[in-house]
């Protein structure tokens, strides 16, 4: 353990290898999709990998381009309303706000050959689909009465001489919130439980305010062929985009002066991140009969290359318990310049089926599994060589296979078309894992007016989801002094979609 040095204001550069954390939470967020589409593709759920005849439904499965007998435009504006609610050591906050989007623009240009069998027509397609929307915006805020932060830094520490820190545990252990053992060289505790000497003590203000914006969205061009009014074909190249804003400040202060020569520490991390990716996808719609279709479809995982731009900064005040001598106060600071890093993201393969039903003029019912194994998703090529293999195995180990289920409904009046649709997507996490059971439920309504030239369509989706979110990791099997508890986020989504479409 080291000797107390009275006063300390410093500003250090972090090591920029130690800055870029890329971990399983960045392979996930790009590989999570919940397409938004046209009015009626958002009002019946997405079912439409066997139903085709919409324009959103070629970022599905680019046979549907091939269903198309005309020329087709259309657009679709979308507004959300997201309310997120957090609850920690039970205490919670409700944070809402909206956000405009365009969620959907698209043309399909439809080409007749002129035959009535084989080969009749040979469609192209041009469709922009939003696939996620990651704003966030939530308030943490409670009393800790098990861990610290600083825990975790010293967890980081461990089997490191204090000379070979890097990075926050550097930081952490330059500023005294924590220290080595005594009688120790590599292994570490917070002052919390004044470096190991003494059982910890809790009971601090802790808050984390969350502040993240940004989007995936996809690009398709696809061509698709219908053969005799009975199979219809295609193919599609994906360009995908992404843009994401990740902003935290985490604080903790002891008001009650609980813990020994503790006052607070603040804690901010940031950073942007922009790419850009490719895929491939092949599809099929079969109507062995004329009120069935059976469709199916396959993407290849999407290879986005990622520029992330980063900084974090930290302060904290330590009294030393001698209120009325302020020599001794240790006030410190630390900012770790900005850096760039690069490395390269692969999510997962993904396979469509689905099975469409027609009800003679009156009704359309739809049904659409899609599968997708996370684990298979990557990180690699890291601006420095590295090649992301501790991270790769946490991805494997933690994330699983999900199914996702879509169902869909079209009930038509004349010129009025009444829709609804459910939708639930499977967790991205193996069974054992915090988030096992982190399933997102979605409900659809929407009504439609259509003419020969054009259209007119709304829709509203409900969509609703759970999930355990750590404050920092722990590993109560190398460090049994303390544990961190998951702070559990309720985030309730509602999209409102309209859709106005031309047909020449």
């Amino acid at each position: 353990m080291k000797p107390r040095i009275l006063t300390i204001a410093a500003t250090l550069m972090l090591v920029a290898a130690t800055a870029a954390a890329q971990t399983l939470d960045d392979a996930l967020r790009y590989s999570r999709i919940y397409y938004q589409g046209t009015a009626r593709f958002n009002g019946m759920s997405g079912a439409f990998t066997a139903l085709g005849g919409d324009i959103s439904a070629v970022a599905l499965n680019p046979a549907a381009a091939g269903v198309f007998r005309s020329t087709e435009i259309a657009i679709s504006p979308n507004l959300m309303f997201r309310t997120i609610n957090t609850n920690f050591n039970g205490f919670s906050d409700d944070k809402s706000a909206s956000d405009f989007k365009m969620g959907q623009v698209g043309v399909v240009s439809s080409l007749t050959t002129g035959r009535k069998s084989g080969l009749t027509n040979l469609n192209i397609a041009y469709t922009l689909n939003r696939t996620n929307n990651f704003y966030r915006y939530a308030v943490i805020d409670g009393i800790s009465d098990n861990s610290s932060m600083a825990d975790f830094w010293a967890l980081q520490a461990n089997g490191y001489n204090t000379w070979d820190l890097e990075g926050m545990p550097w930081v952490a252990y330059d500023s005294y919130l924590i220290d080595t053992l005594s009688g120790q060289f590599t292994e570490y505790a917070s002052i919390f439980s004044y470096y190991g000497d003494e059982q910890p003590t809790y009971g601090q203000k802790m808050k984390r305010t969350i502040d993240n914006y940004g989007y995936t969205n996809e690009h398709n061009i696809a061509i698709g062929a219908n053969i005799s009014d009975r199979l219809y074909l295609g193919a599609a190249f994906g360009i995908t985009g992404l843009s994401y804003t990740s902003h935290y400040l985490h604080s903790e202060i002891d008001d009650a002066d609980l813990i020994f020569d503790f006052e607070d520490f603040s804690y901010t991390d940031h950073f942007v991140a922009s790419g850009s990716g490719f895929n491939f996808k092949l599809g099929a719609i079969l109507r062995p009969v004329e009120s069935l279709r059976l469709g199916v479809s396959f993407t290849t995982p999407t290879v986005y290359t990622v520029d992330e731009w980063y900084y974090n900064n930290f302060t904290a005040f330590l009294n030393n318990d001698t209120p009325a001598d302020f020599s001794d106060d240790i006030d410190y600071s630390n900012e770790s310049g900005e850096f760039t890093y690069r490395y390269r993201v692969t999510t997962p393969y993904r396979i469509n089926a689905g099975i469409a039903y027609q009800v003679g003029n009156f009704a359309i019912l739809s049904a659409d599994y899609e599968f997708i194994d996370y684990a298979t998703a990557r990180l690699s090529r890291g601006t420095d060589g590295y090649d992301f293999f501790n991270e790769n195995e946490d991805l494997k180990s933690e994330l699983g296979s999900a199914g996702n289920l879509r169902l869909g409904a079209e009930v038509r009046f004349g010129s009025l078309y009444l829709r609804g649709g459910y939708s639930h997507y499977g967790s991205s996490f193996r069974d054992g894992t915090l988030n096992e059971s982190a399933t997102n439920t979605g409900y659809s309504t929407g009504i439609g007016f259509r003419q020969n030239k054009f259209y007119i369509d709304l829709s509203m989706v409900w969509l609703n989801g759970s999930e355990g979110y750590m404050l920092y990791p722990d590993d109560p099997r190398s460090n049994p002094l303390y544990r961190s508890d998951p702070v559990y986020i309720d985030t309730n989504d509602k999209y409102l979609s309209a859709t106005l479409g031309f047909k020449f």
